[in-house]
């Protein structure tokens, strides 16, 4: 008698709790035509948080460009972090060829070679633009 009461306390307990999880609605279910708030305020905090590291790393540029006026490698350094950076927020990059990159620093060294081969040419550009 006592294996039958608790095959059937336990049949009675299963069925009962498929009945009521069927009726339960989960708690990240949208209903059709409302909003989904917490997806809007994740957006929101991501591309936040996304201008807070760009915003950063533009003040960081800016410093580091300012620190190296006359070394040789000004904007090389600069360029090669930027190539760091948007590797590192966009994974997707890494799929492409290794000439993009490349081609980014080989230009800014080039930059850097132009700069260091005739300063007083850059020095007056600069102050044109100032």
């Amino acid at each position: 008698m006592k294996p039958i009461a608790i095959a059937g306390s336990i049949l009675l307990g299963v069925l009962s709790t498929s009945a009521n999880a069927s009726q339960a609605i989960p708690s990240w279910w949208v209903m059709p035509g409302e909003s989904d708030w917490y997806s809007i305020v994740g957006l929101i905090v991501f591309f936040l948080a996304l201008l807070l590291v760009m915003h950063l790393y533009a003040r960081f540029d800016h410093f580091a460009e300012r620190r190296a006026k006359g070394t040789p490698l000004r904007t090389t350094i600069p360029m090669m972090l930027t190539v760091a950076l948007a590797y590192e927020i966009m994974p997707a990059l890494s799929h492409f060829s290794i000439l993009l990159p490349a081609a980014l620093i080989l230009t800014a060294i080039a930059r850097d070679f132009m700069l260091w081969w005739r300063p007083e040419a850059n020095e007056k550009t600069l102050e044109a633009y100032k």
